[in-house]
């Protein structure tokens, strides 16, 4: 085992916070603030991915707003799960008496009855949280990252201290060209219909145009094929941002996130 890597045996679960369909995730009772995913017994694992993925978050990409990965969890030589800390307080909130996580789905479906105490942005910050979600792909694709699965459950917002953004169960991530650590599920309805299945910095451009387009129009299921085909959804986001989107429909034009911010005015 490497300098990342903790042996099961050593780590005391305190709750179990969170099940998926990849794996259970707990917090720990000797490391707070961190936090253990156990992958289901059926999950296979690349550890030396894993490994990889840890390597490149020890470097500039540290700094991005991310709960990247920063340890291997081992069991009888088998890699069983991994360590990453836990997405930062102002991302949680209090609702109908439950502590949840701010995920990207509440900001696209209409307000529903126990949304009742939660502030939700105006259409000014609307745009800077956009404008957040666009500079994190610019910063993970800068440094060789590919995002893959865009889940609606595990990108963040919060607009305490302005708007901002954090993304969490990471270790889908992988390097440009390799395989990722653990092979995510598609997330239905954010797939790139032109190449279903892959995972390249072009899909995550269309995914990307996804996450931009659904945010400002307020809408879970917008795409950019959309955009092309009703006016009234150019006119509501203007001329450089539905261009964007006509854009975002052919592979391998699709425009890189610094297109997006320049539409958006920047961060």
């Amino acid at each position: 085992m490497g300098l990342n890597d903790v042996a099961l045996a050593d780590l005391t679960a305190a709750a179990r916070i969170a099940d998926g369909g990849q794996g259970t995730v707990y917090r720990l009772a000797n490391a707070p603030g961190t936090l253990l995913k156990l992958y289901h017994s059926d999950i296979a694992v690349l550890p030396d991915e894993l490994g990889r993925l840890i390597d490149t978050a020890r470097g500039d990409l540290g700094a991005a707003p991310v709960a990247w990965p920063n340890g291997r969890v081992f069991d009888g030589g088998r890699c069983v799960g991994l360590l990453m800390p836990e997405a930062p307080a102002e991302f949680a909130t209090s609702l109908a008496g439950r502590q949840l996580l701010l995920e990207l789905q509440f900001l696209l479906y209409p307000r529903r009855a126990m949304w009742a105490d939660l502030v939700l942005p105006t259409g000014g910050e609307r745009r800077r949280l956009a404008a957040a979600y666009v500079e994190l792909f610019r910063v993970l694709h800068g440094g060789g990252v590919v995002v893959g699965d865009v889940s609606m459950r595990n990108l963040l917002w919060t607009l305490a201290g302005g708007p901002s953004v954090f993304a969490i169960d990471c270790d889908g991530f992988r390097l440009a060209g390799r395989p990722p650590a653990v092979r995510p599920a598609g997330t239905a309805g954010w797939g790139d219909p032109a190449r279903p299945g892959e995972a390249t910095v072009d899909t995550d451009r269309y995914k990307l145009a996804l996450v931009t387009l659904r945010v400002l129009l307020g809408n879970h299921s917008v795409t950019p094929e959309d955009v092309c085909d009703r006016e009234f959804l150019r006119r509501m986001l203007g001329a450089d941002l539905a261009a964007l989107a006509e854009h975002s429909i052919r592979p391998g034009a699709r425009p890189p996130a610094e297109c997006w911010l320049g539409a958006l005015g920047g961060m």
